[in-house]
Order: structure tokens, then C-alpha cells, then sequence
């Protein structure tokens, strides 16, 4: 047979109740044991993580313990090319912006080098239509022969071209947030 509790649940809720709105401490004595119910008993904080009962307190404890963490630690230096004002940054050299098609064959053409002819196949994903909107700015020049589909044989940069690439990179260096 089992032995009746000195204290019911229900006693013990009451009585932490009354402890907490009270801020007393109280004891509770009979049958030669004693209970203490503090005020400000050890909170999470205060323990360590070997004396959790539950891993809901352990979590809560952790989570405490990043959170604290993140508020003691330094603030990073901050780059000040990476804090400007989208509204003071000028818009880049090359208007209206390359597409991807012409920004691929000008980067193939500025590894070449300016007036380094190339053969129109070497380069990926270019076609008439890039070859004439890189032509109407006055980036690139194609040779006047052609194949028997009329693609011409050559392609190459021109200074125009090379001079503008190098503008859009000192741009991009220069404002490496964009």
C-alpha cells in the first residue's frame, strides 16, 4: 500500500501562488520533512545546464544563452563603399545595360584583347541580333566576308569597346553593392 502525500498538488500550487504575490518565504513541516518555497527560487538563468529537468528548460536556457551572445559581441567594422545611398550612386557607364548575351561575348572579347580578331563560331550565345545591337554602339566590328549561312568570319573589339568595359568595371569597383 501506498503511503498518503504530505501535500496535495493543489496545497503546493496555492501556496507558491501565495509566495510569488507575496514575496514571503514559507515552510512546511510534518512527519519529520520540511518544504521551502522561496520567492525567487533559481531561475534557468541561473542554473547550469546539468541541473535542467526537462529539455523544454534546457532549450529555453540555450536560446537565452545565443541570445545574450549576439548582444555581447562587437559590432562588425562596416565598409563604407557597401553603406551608400542607392540615391547617390550614378548610373553606370554602359546605357541602356548590357543584356547577358552581350555582356558574355564582351567578356570573351575583353580577355582577347582590343582589336584581336576572333572567329565568329568561338563565341557562345551570339548571334545576329547581339552582333548588330554590339555594332550600333560601336563596341565590336565583324569582317566583311561571310560564310554561306552569312555570319561574317571575324569579330573583334574595338578601343571604343575595350574603353567602355574598363569604365563599367571601375564602376562596379568602385560601387561593389550594385
Amino acid at each position: 500500500m501506498t503511503k498518503r502525500a504530505l501535500i496535495k498538488q493543489a496545497e503546493l500550487n496555492r501556496l507558491a501562488a501565495v509566495v510569488k504575490r507575496n514575496n514571503i518565504t514559507i515552510e512546511v513541516e510534518g512527519e519529520g520533512y520540511t518544504i521551502r518555497l522561496h520567492p525567487h527560487a533559481a531561475s534557468p538563468a541561473d542554473q547550469k545546464p546539468e541541473e535542467f529537468s526537462s529539455f523544454a528548460e534546457w532549450q529555453a536556457w540555450r536560446d537565452r544563452e545565443r541570445r545574450l551572445e549576439a548582444s555581447r559581441a562587437p559590432e562588425p567594422e562596416r565598409d563604407p563603399t557597401w553603406d551608400i545611398p542607392w540615391g547617390d550612386i550614378p548610373p553606370e557607364p554602359i546605357q541602356p545595360p548590357l543584356n547577358w548575351r552581350e555582356r558574355k561575348a564582351m567578356d570573351y572579347l575583353v580577355a582577347r584583347g582590343a582589336e584581336v580578331r576572333v572567329d565568329w563560331y568561338a563565341l557562345k550565345d551570339y548571334g545576329h541580333h547581339t552582333q548588330k545591337k554590339l555594332e550600333e554602339r560601336g563596341f565590336v566590328e565583324a569582317s566583311a566576308e561571310t560564310d554561306r549561312h552569312g555570319h561574317p568570319d571575324q569579330i573583334w573589339l574595338t578601343r571604343a569597346g575595350a574603353k567602355a568595359m574598363r569604365d563599367q568595371r571601375a564602376h562596379r569597383d568602385k560601387y561593389p553593392c550594385l
